[in-house]
């Protein structure tokens, strides 16, 4: 099926599924939408293509918003898109700070299907000291986006946090992770030697409906629905008192719901103290939750950013010590994004065949690092690809794709980063997709039929 195709019948499947959650047939549609008659029909089946009109007009006539009924692209109908090197550096531009050429940006593998944005970044500006007050260094305002960042060459790193500026020595290998809207730079320490970032950044649940339902909600209520994760709100209070104020539940009826005298259910709720596992237990059935929606996630940054040097990072073999295909080093990553991973991984298999697949949920983005190319294979569709990657190519990848590295040259060990991250299918959605009635699925993906026969 032609991409342009695909894409109409997904729009026609997003139409017929919000007609069927708003329970209009195809009369009564037509009727409200101003259609033709018939037509209605053909719109969902994808056999006429939805128009911005007709998404505008059923925003305005219905509880919609446009977003609700328009699909994504599909720009990887291979399971696996590739971005060679000298598109790289077709794409290079130079960005000034203070008047002068500040960095070097290059495009890498990217896809519409994914939230992440990674970007090849050469320091232009050059310092003499670790100075995080150094008047040579230009700070950015701090992004929207999460930022995971690979260090290659003299790269001195710089960040702020609660008015507070660090800089830290980075050196090839070196990797970080840090929040959200954090001021931070990047200058060079050499002269000569090739100084550079890999950026990756990503938005993570922040970005799409949330970012859209907060904003039509404002200021006041995002803040009000913020929780914090330092000092008391590492326990579980604050979502224990979120689903006591959604469920109307009193302190006196926690307590009797869950046999605790009422100034222990007091203390809990307030966050006072942390509950132990059996009361956990008692809370999340008196609440009618699970054990895991009062738990806090972790953190482990420190001043908003999470550092691993290179000579720390652990190494292990995969997939295992008799047969090794690949060297995995462990970089920055954290607690609160524990569906991110970020790898450097070293090809140790010669050929294809004495390698192993890799198959993960989480979307993957790639890069070829150091000097030797890399042989990547994979299967999509019922067919086997086989590619040659350069050092400087990056991929990206869907999720549930099984990709091979191999070396492209016998005794040539290739190194790649390999970036994972979660899309907008959470746990959540996942156990929801998994307990549907049989045939929902296939539903829930295109929605092909009226609600009742």
């Amino acid at each position: 099926m032609r991409a342009e195709d695909d894409f109409h019948r997904r729009a026609g499947a997003l139409l017929r599924a919000a007609a069927n959650d708003l329970k209009r047939d195809d009369e009564n549609a037509e009727r409200e939408l101003a259609l033709e008659q018939g037509s209605f029909a053909e719109y969902t089946a994808g056999t006429r293509p939805v128009t911005w009109d007709l998404m505008r007009r059923a925003a305005e006539v219905w509880p919609l918003n446009e977003r609700d009924l328009l699909p994504g692209h599909d720009d990887c109908p291979a399971g696996v898109r590739i971005t060679r090197h000298q598109e790289s550096v077709a794409s290079g531009r130079v960005l000034s700070r203070g008047g002068e050429p500040y960095y070097e940006y290059r495009d890498t593998a990217m896809s519409r299907i994914a939230s992440y944005r990674p970007e090849w970044i050469r320091m232009l500006r050059v310092v003499e000291d670790d100075d995080p007050d150094n008047p040579l260094v230009q700070w950015n305002r701090g992004h929207l986006l999460y930022q995971f960042t690979y260090f290659i060459g003299p790269v001195n790193y710089y960040y702020r946090w609660n008015g507070v500026s660090h800089c830290v020595p980075m050196n090839t290998g070196d990797s970080v992770w840090g929040l959200p809207f954090a001021p931070h730079s990047f200058a060079s320490r050499s002269k000569t030697e090739p100084a550079c970032i890999l950026a990756l950044t990503y938005g993570g649940s922040l970005l799409g409906d949330a970012q859209r339902e907060l904003a039509v909600l404002g200021n006041a209520t995002t803040r009000a629905l913020a929780v914090p994760l330092d000092g008391a709100a590492r326990r579980p209070g604050a979502m224990i008192r979120s689903f006591m104020d959604a469920g109307a539940v009193t302190v006196a009826e926690l307590a009797d719901r869950t046999g605790l005298t009422r100034e222990r259910a007091e203390e809990l709720a307030g966050g006072a103290v942390p509950p132990d596992p059996e009361e956990l237990d008692l809370l999340a059935a008196a609440l009618g939750v699970s054990v895991r929606d009062l738990l806090p996630p972790r953190t482990g940054t420190a001043d908003g950013v999470s550092l691993r040097y290179a000579r720390d990072a652990r190494s292990w073999v995969w997939p295992d010590e008799g047969a090794p295909a690949y060297r995995m080093t462990r970089l920055a990553g954290d607690p609160l994004h524990p569906h991110t991973s970020a790898l450097r991984v070293d090809v140790l298999a010669d050929t294809a065949e004495r390698s192993a697949p890799l198959t993960t949920y989480q979307h993957q983005y790639l890069y070829v690092l150091g000097a030797e190319p890399v042989s990547l294979s994979w299967e999509f569709g019922g067919r086997r690809v086989e590619e040659t990657l350069a050092p400087g190519d990056s991929a990206y990848v869907r999720p549930q794709v099984p990709i091979t590295f191999a070396a492209a040259e016998e005794g040539r060990r290739a190194q790649i980063l390999l970036l994972r991250i979660s899309g907008s299918v959470t746990p959540e959605v996942r156990y929801a997709v998994g307990t549907m009635a049989a045939g929902g699925v296939d539903r829930y993906v295109a929605e092909d039929r009226l609600w009742y026969s």
